[in-house]
């Protein structure tokens, strides 16, 4: 499954936006430089009460679905 690896530094208040669906999407880069989007839905399971931070491995399907996001660091 094809996989890229990106850093999130998104506030409480940001990621509070995003889960009450203020936001539907989160842009960021790839750790290589790519710009990536993605839906707002698939931090909803890394969200703490400080936010989000650190370095993710996003995984998708062969079709380019969302199948899991797990912290590197």
């Amino acid at each position: 499954m094809p996989s890229i690896d990106i850093t999130l530094n998104l506030s409480a208040e940001q990621c509070h936006a995003h889960y009450a669906g203020a936001a539907d999407s989160i842009r960021t880069r790839t750790l290589d430089g790519r710009s990536v989007l993605l839906p707002s839905r698939v931090l909803h399971h890394v969200i703490t009460r400080d936010g989000v931070r650190g370095t993710y491995r996003v995984t998708f399907d062969d079709q380019g679905r969302f199948v899991s996001i797990v912290a590197l660091r």
